[in-house]
Protein backbone atom coordinates (compact mmCIF):
# COMPACT_ATOMS: atom_id res chain seq x y z
CA UNK A 1 0.00 0.00 0.00
CA UNK A 2 1.97 3.39 -0.98
CA UNK A 3 1.73 5.71 1.82
CA UNK A 4 -0.07 8.34 0.52
CA UNK A 5 -3.13 5.22 0.61
CA UNK A 6 -2.56 4.66 3.81
CA UNK A 7 -2.79 8.39 5.08
CA UNK A 8 -5.95 7.94 3.21
CA UNK A 9 -7.32 5.43 4.88
CA UNK A 10 -6.44 6.85 8.24
CA UNK A 11 -8.35 10.38 7.60
CA UNK A 12 -11.28 8.31 7.31
CA UNK A 13 -10.39 6.93 10.28
CA UNK A 14 -10.28 10.17 11.88
CA UNK A 15 -13.74 11.44 9.70
CA UNK A 16 -15.29 8.38 10.98
CA UNK A 17 -14.43 9.23 14.42
CA UNK A 18 -15.52 12.63 14.51
CA UNK A 19 -19.35 11.45 12.97
CA UNK A 20 -19.45 8.78 15.53
CA UNK A 21 -18.57 11.71 18.24
CA UNK A 22 -21.50 13.45 16.96
CA UNK A 23 -23.97 11.19 16.47
CA UNK A 24 -23.12 9.81 20.41
CA UNK A 25 -23.50 13.42 21.29
CA UNK A 26 -26.76 13.34 19.66
CA UNK A 27 -28.17 10.05 21.63
CA UNK A 28 -25.79 8.74 23.81
CA UNK A 29 -27.50 5.76 24.35
CA UNK A 30 -26.36 4.75 20.33
CA UNK A 31 -25.57 0.94 19.97
CA UNK A 32 -25.18 1.23 15.84
CA UNK A 33 -21.93 2.95 16.85
CA UNK A 34 -18.64 0.84 15.86
CA UNK A 35 -14.84 1.19 14.78
CA UNK A 36 -14.97 -0.68 11.19
CA UNK A 37 -12.36 0.91 9.32
CA UNK A 38 -9.98 0.69 12.07
CA UNK A 39 -10.35 -2.84 12.07
CA UNK A 40 -10.70 -3.22 8.19
CA UNK A 41 -7.25 -1.20 8.10
CA UNK A 42 -5.61 -3.41 11.33
CA UNK A 43 -6.56 -6.16 9.22
CA UNK A 44 -5.27 -5.20 5.56
CA UNK A 45 -2.17 -3.77 7.24
CA UNK A 46 -1.38 -6.29 9.99
CA UNK A 47 1.55 -8.88 8.57
CA UNK A 48 1.12 -12.50 9.56
CA UNK A 49 3.26 -13.63 12.00
CA UNK A 50 5.36 -16.31 11.97
CA UNK A 51 6.99 -17.42 15.48
CA UNK A 52 9.63 -20.18 16.21
CA UNK A 53 8.37 -23.08 17.62
CA UNK A 54 7.76 -23.34 21.47
CA UNK A 55 9.15 -20.06 22.02
CA UNK A 56 10.15 -18.07 25.03
CA UNK A 57 8.98 -15.45 26.39
CA UNK A 58 11.67 -13.57 25.02
CA UNK A 59 11.79 -15.21 21.94
CA UNK A 60 8.22 -14.51 21.62
CA UNK A 61 8.41 -10.91 22.79
CA UNK A 62 11.28 -10.21 20.01
CA UNK A 63 9.22 -11.89 17.34
CA UNK A 64 6.02 -10.04 17.62
CA UNK A 65 8.61 -6.36 17.87
CA UNK A 66 10.38 -6.86 14.72
CA UNK A 67 7.37 -7.97 12.83
CA UNK A 68 4.44 -5.90 14.28
CA UNK A 69 7.18 -2.46 14.64
CA UNK A 70 7.04 -1.67 10.69
CA UNK A 71 3.09 -1.59 10.77
CA UNK A 72 2.97 0.40 13.84
CA UNK A 73 5.62 2.91 12.99
CA UNK A 74 3.46 3.62 9.70
CA UNK A 75 0.33 3.92 11.84
CA UNK A 76 2.13 6.47 14.37
CA UNK A 77 3.94 8.30 12.02
CA UNK A 78 0.43 8.85 9.55
CA UNK A 79 -1.29 9.71 12.44
CA UNK A 80 1.20 12.46 13.68
CA UNK A 81 1.51 13.98 10.27
CA UNK A 82 -2.42 14.67 10.15
CA UNK A 83 -2.43 15.42 13.29
CA UNK A 84 0.45 18.34 13.02
CA UNK A 85 -1.03 19.42 9.76
CA UNK A 86 -4.80 20.18 12.18
CA UNK A 87 -2.35 21.65 14.75
CA UNK A 88 -0.59 23.33 12.46
CA UNK A 89 -4.14 24.89 10.96
CA UNK A 90 -5.01 25.52 14.53
CA UNK A 91 -1.80 27.24 15.33
CA UNK A 92 -1.99 29.57 12.54
CA UNK A 93 -5.72 30.59 14.07
CA UNK A 94 -7.67 29.84 10.32
CA UNK A 95 -10.84 29.22 12.35
CA UNK A 96 -12.68 29.80 8.75
CA UNK A 97 -11.15 26.43 7.45
CA UNK A 98 -12.88 23.59 9.27
CA UNK A 99 -11.12 20.52 10.70
CA UNK A 100 -12.96 18.26 8.35
CA UNK A 101 -12.28 20.36 5.36
CA UNK A 102 -8.77 20.13 6.25
CA UNK A 103 -8.55 16.61 6.21
CA UNK A 104 -10.42 16.35 3.01
CA UNK A 105 -8.15 18.87 1.07
CA UNK A 106 -4.91 16.82 2.73
CA UNK A 107 -6.72 13.29 1.08
CA UNK A 108 -6.97 15.02 -1.99
CA UNK A 109 -3.26 16.13 -1.63
CA UNK A 110 -1.80 13.00 -0.30
CA UNK A 111 -0.25 12.25 -3.70
CA UNK A 112 1.44 14.91 -4.29
CA UNK A 113 2.78 15.44 -0.59
CA UNK A 114 3.91 11.66 -0.75
CA UNK A 115 4.60 11.29 -4.43
CA UNK A 116 5.86 7.32 -5.09
CA UNK A 117 6.20 6.65 -1.62
CA UNK A 118 5.57 2.23 -1.75
CA UNK A 119 5.24 1.30 1.70
CA UNK A 120 5.28 -2.58 2.53
CA UNK A 121 2.67 -4.59 4.00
Amino acid sequence: MKDSDFVRRIIGILTEAKQMQTMLEEDPDREDVSGDTVRALLNETMPTIELPVSPTPEELGDALSLQLSPVIERLTGAFSLIYLQLADLHDAGHSEVSSADMLQDLALRADELWPGDEGEN
